[in-house]
């Protein structure tokens, strides 16, 4: 936990401590402002009080309370989770004063002392995609959008995709970029197959991929994907098998993260012929997963988020 007080215009943030949690479920027993967090709305103080326990005790956590400066009224929070890779920000406010860009004075002080006093590099903030009113706080603190990720809340049903915006320090100082090394933006397998055209018509036709391209006459590689948009999915690229390499003997597999149809899924792939080697299973660790066969041998585990 942090020892400093922020003070903004309208706002002081102050240490939170357990004994603002009477105040703070006021905020989390309301439906409305608890619509877009991962749990559901509190039913008594003793909850919001082990939830703010746990988050005070991670490693390199930092929480402040949101009090009106004039009264010292708490009105809300910001955080920063601690035992993230990359510094992670939260915050939440009483709905009662939403609309009065409390919020976005209150993540800039956060923000400001992220950067200038902790010495984070950058700051990430996960954002559900249909919470207009947190990304408008993060959009007006000049975060960006970096990338989309499927999270399972456990009181829901279906997956909520939550937007990752992210600043860097640099960006909050208004300097120019410092040289960094070579990004690395995602990995593909590439999968040795028999034969490139089979085997990407079996993903295609039997597991409901997409073929991406076939390269070479006749083709000896090609990509096959599946997923919404460009920027999202899975994709596999298929090279051709040398004849020394054959016959091919695969000792790996392919996990493959889906949405909560998990199981309308493996009936299909079922119904289509596809070899099946493990049935639908909800394992103690949280997931449900089922694994078939592609016709050289590959197994692909399906999972999802119990």
């Amino acid at each position: 936990m942090t020892e400093s007080t922020l003070h903004t215009k309208r706002l002081l943030l102050r240490p939170l401590t357990l004994t603002d949690v009477p105040a703070l479920f006021e905020l989390y027993r309301d439906p409305e402002t608890m619509r877009f967090m991962t749990s559901l709305p509190h039913q008594s103080a003793a909850e919001t009080h082990a939830e703010l326990e746990r988050g005070l005790t991670r490693q390199g956590a930092f929480y402040w309370a949101i009090c009106l400066r004039e009264s010292g009224e708490v009105i809300g929070l910001v955080n920063y989770l601690g035992e993230t890779t990359v510094p992670g920000m939260g915050y939440a406010l009483r709905r009662d004063f939403w609309g009065r860009g409390l919020m976005t004075e209150a993540a800039r002080a956060a923000v400001a002392y992220g950067f200038e006093q902790v010495g984070y590099n950058r700051i990430e903030l996960w954002i559900d995609q249909n919470n207009f009113a947190s990304q408008r706080v993060a959009q007006k603190l000049n975060f960006r959008l970096k990338g989309r990720i499927p999270l399972k809340y456990t009181h829901q049903e279906e997956h909520h995709m939550m937007l990752v915006y992210g600043l860097w320090a640099y960006e909050w100082h208004h300097e120019s970029p410092p040289k960094r090394p070579p990004s690395l933006f995602s990995a593909q397998p590439v999968l040795m197959v028999e034969d490139v055209v089979k085997t990407a018509v079996f993903y295609r036709d039997k597991l409901d991929f997409q073929i991406d391209f076939l390269y070479g006459e006749p083709p000896h590689h090609g990509a096959v994907s599946c997923g919404d948009w460009t920027s999202g999915g899975v994709t596999i690229q298929l090279t051709q098998a040398a004849a020394e390499q054959r016959p091919l003997n695969p000792a790996s597999y392919l996990y493959i993260f889906v949405g909560t149809a998990i199981d309308q899924l493996y009936e299909k792939y079922r119904a289509n012929g596809v070899t099946i080697v493990h049935e639908p299973t909800s394992y103690p660790w949280g997931m449900r997963e089922f694994t078939v066969q592609d016709l050289n041998g590959y197994s692909l585990r399906f999972g999802t988020h119990q």
